[in-house]
């Protein structure tokens, strides 16, 4: 029987703007004054040399380390509340949030640094028991089966009582399954079809309703 709830953050519960923004233009173009480029040779030389790093290593999902890397006049606390009027959910996720809190514990497992996370989910936080970062809390740069195993383990659950929801068919719905939860995919898109894919949140939690 179901009785936690874990939901991955970017492209689940909200939109991706804040983070495109943050990482696209904020340092692109705090790069581009310090350097004496104009934006797009600046965001450019910047693409590349998230390339060079990759998202195998932890150092992709450091702020402060391209911070520091690109020589920036700025804290990471700073260059994200420059963007923060670009945080924004879906627009059902209040609506499913007051009802699935009603009758489970809910989390948040993101692979996102906490930092990202703690700003964007400041008026949601309230409904989650708690939140978890693969990269911050774990040294994990993906969402592995481990990562959920330990989840698991941090909430006394056993695997089986764990249901997760997210939108990257991998590390949100195979890799759950894997460590032995039941998982949603959630495709906002309308790529794929199955009894367990979901197009938004509200049409999740009816699917969890009905099973119960």
């Amino acid at each position: 029987m179901i009785r936690i709830i874990s939901l991955d953050m970017d492209g689940t519960l909200m939109k991706s703007r804040f983070v495109d923004r943050v990482w696209m233009e904020g340092i692109p173009s705090l790069y581009a004054e310090k350097a004496g480029l104009d934006f797009a040779a600046a965001k450019e030389y910047v693409i590349s040399e998230y390339a060079r790093v990759g998202s195998d290593r932890m150092e992709w999902y450091d702020l402060l380390y391209w911070i520091d890397k690109f020589g920036l006049k700025i804290g990471k606390d700073e260059l994200l509340q420059m963007y923060e009027d670009d945080i924004e959910a879906y627009p059902e996720v209040p609506e499913v949030l007051d009802q699935l809190s009603e009758r489970y514990d809910l989390v948040v497992t993101s692979n996102a640094a906490r930092e990202f996370i703690e700003i964007e989910l400041d008026g949601l936080s309230e409904y989650f028991r708690e939140i978890f970062s693969a990269t911050s809390d774990f040294r994990e740069v993906k969402k592995s089966p481990l990562v959920y195993g330990a989840i698991c383990a941090q909430m006394n659950a056993r695997p089986f009582e764990v249901l997760h929801i997210g939108d990257h068919y991998h590390y949100d719905y195979e890799s759950p399954l894997q460590a032995g939860l039941d998982a949603l995919f959630l495709d906002r898109k309308g790529e794929r079809s199955g009894p367990e894919v979901v197009g938004d949140l509200r049409e999740a939690a009816e699917l969890i309703e009905s099973c119960i």
